[in-house]
């Protein structure tokens, strides 16, 4: 069965790690498509209060017009177009017109996956705060600058943060597809007992597919610093967890383990919430 990722490229700066990952994800599946959307965000074509308005226009000051952003941003995927011209898996453009949560949302409906990476201005932003809490699909996200280098691998071995919530199994069962033909899979708990562990397992034996468990204490560091630490001991190159087990705001007020996560990670996480 084809996979469909939507790459989400919300901007020139992060265009090239969005596209090496989807690259990345599809190339390890094989039957899979990439779609690259970008939505110009336009405030003469956008329905909003005048206060977002307003900040939209301001923004032409220190970014450029959504016209010059839109410029810039397909400048960019064609120069990743031409140093990949042996990319084996197909790829389209798709340009939008309007706010940037709507279209991300309205598009992401006939994907399995998304691909983002991590913003650097208001529209890279937005498509994140989309696909948190506007898309039911899982994604993939990188580092603003995160590029697949030669020699480097990509979801073959895969560490699954597990802590036995709804995220974290819907970001387990999002991220199967990776785990069938991953090299190494390990499930990480960071918790006094295994019991947690017990629906994971289940659902790994239930697919055949192998995998080690890495039981660890929590440490002084943060959840979140300790997840990213323990990826990096186990020479992971794609860390699985699940997304805002608490309200999104509650987590950014008082701290949470994805908010501790996003502040660190210099790897590729597949997210689910």
């Amino acid at each position: 069965m084809t996979t469909k990722l939507l790459a989400v490229i919300a901007e020139a700066a992060t265009t090239p790690a969005c596209l090496d990952a989807a690259e990345a994800a599809a190339h390890v599946l094989k039957d899979a498509t990439i779609e690259a959307l970008h939505v110009v965000v336009d405030p003469e074509h956008i329905v909003c209060a005048s206060e977002e308005l307003a900040f939209q226009q301001l923004r032409v000051r220190y970014e450029g017009t959504a016209q010059e952003r839109e410029a810039a941003t397909h400048a960019t995927y064609e120069a990743w177009i031409a140093e990949h011209p042996d990319a084996d898996i197909p790829l389209r453009w798709k340009e939008r017109i309007g706010a940037e949560e709507e279209n991300v949302e309205q598009e992401a409906r006939i994907f399995d996956v998304l691909v983002l990476a991590r913003p650097t201005n208001m529209d890279g932003g937005d498509a994140l705060h989309a696909a948190f809490n506007r898309v039911k699909h899982p994604f993939f996200l990188v580092p603003a600058k995160w590029r697949l280098q030669p020699g480097d691998t990509f979801a073959e071995h895969i560490v699954i943060a597990w802590n036995d919530t709804s995220a974290c199994l819907r970001s387990l069962e999002g991220a199967l597809p990776w785990l069938r033909v991953a090299s190494e899979v390990t499930l990480l708990l960071v918790a006094e007992s295994r019991e947690i562990a017990r629906s994971a397992e289940e659902l790994l034996g239930l697919e055949g597919i192998a995998f080690h468990v890495r039981q660890v204490p929590r440490d002084s560091e943060t959840l979140g610093d300790q997840l990213v630490t323990e990826a990096h001991q186990l020479g992971a190159d794609l860390l699985v967890m699940g997304a805002y087990r608490h309200n999104q705001f509650i987590e950014w007020l008082l701290g949470g383990t994805t908010r501790h996560v996003l502040a660190r990670f210099d790897l590729p996480l597949f997210l689910a919430h």
